[in-house]
């Protein structure tokens, strides 16, 4: 079926003090796109998380941001050699300043590094956070896909509505050329007796210019191509399968069935179908850049 590269969920799992959230945002992008934003003391796990999207989508921009929060109480020591440090090069800067103030309690443990906190992950911390990320994982990314099928539901709407618009173009251009061969003799015709007496005029000649001339113009083969590839457009979109690339090439094709089309015909009306066409083609191509 159509999905849209358009999705957003979230997902959030707990155990013990640990809490671990998930938010993925998905747009269009031509390749799968990749963005994780972790703690730096999980960094480890991005390749986890890869995994799991990759699986999951095939295009898009994805931004996966993940929060962990633990709410034991966290250690605190005190780095007493480099506390020293500090008192040892106050001491003799009030010395060779003849300073007179002194460092307090307060000003002393506001000093960078001198409370460390000494929390570490644990290796069990490690194991029950990666269970906890899998969870939310999943979660935010059967939120993700349930919008992706809801936007994709729209597109594959209004695709429809648009490929009519070009299914009736086409037949009205298919209409028009049958009549094209004879068109193109009398317009012959009239060209050369502007610039010859009627006399002049060889009608087995002036019938193989004609010939020549309709077989240049002839747009028979481009119709039964564009018209192909009309059908295996509504069969993608009404498929299965995950088709937004194939959808791109298709309508690169149709796009230039219907410039030989404009480039071949000389009649009025089949250039401004085939004009329409053109215009539509470009509206499909506005909507399957948002298809997976």
């Amino acid at each position: 079926m159509i999905l849209s590269m358009t999705g957003y969920g979230t997902g959030s799992a707990q155990k013990d003090s640990l809490t671990v959230s998930t938010e993925i945002r998905t747009v269009n992008h031509r390749f799968l796109d990749l963005h994780v934003r972790l703690p730096r003391e999980y960094l480890f796990l991005e390749g986890e998380i890869q995994q799991m999207i990759r699986k999951a989508l095939d295009r898009g921009r994805a931004e996966v941001t993940v929060t962990i929060q633990n709410s034991a109480v966290t250690p605190v020591s005190l780095n007493s050699s480099l506390l020293k440090g500090y008192l040892e090069a106050a001491g003799k800067l009030k010395q060779e300043l003849n300073l007179q103030d002194s460092l307090d309690l307060k000003t002393l443990l506001s000093l960078p590094g001198i409370l460390q906190s000494r929390e570490s992950l644990q290796p069990e911390d490690a194991q029950i956070v990666s269970e906890l990320l899998e969870t939310c994982v999943r979660q935010a990314l059967e939120g993700v896909l349930e919008m992706r099928r809801n936007e994709g539901l729209a597109l594959r709407t209004e695709m429809a509505r648009i490929l009519d618009l070009v299914a009736d173009s086409t037949r009205n251009i298919r209409r028009i050329s049958v009549d094209s061969p004879g068109e193109v003799l009398e317009k012959l015709r009239e060209r050369l007796s502007q610039l010859l007496p009627e006399a002049g005029i060889d009608p087995q000649r002036l019938a193989q210019e004609a010939a020549l001339l309709a077989d240049k113009a002839d747009i028979s083969e481009e119709i039964a191509r564009l018209e192909s590839h009309l059908e295996q457009f509504r069969q993608l979109v009404d498929g299965e399968e995950k088709a937004g690339k194939r959808l791109d090439f298709l309508l690169q094709e149709m796009h230039r069935e219907a410039n030989t089309i404009l480039s071949k015909s000389g009649n009025l009306e089949i250039s401004r179908s085939a004009i329409a066409v053109k215009a539509d083609i470009e509206k499909l191509r506005e909507q399957v850049q948002n298809v997976e």
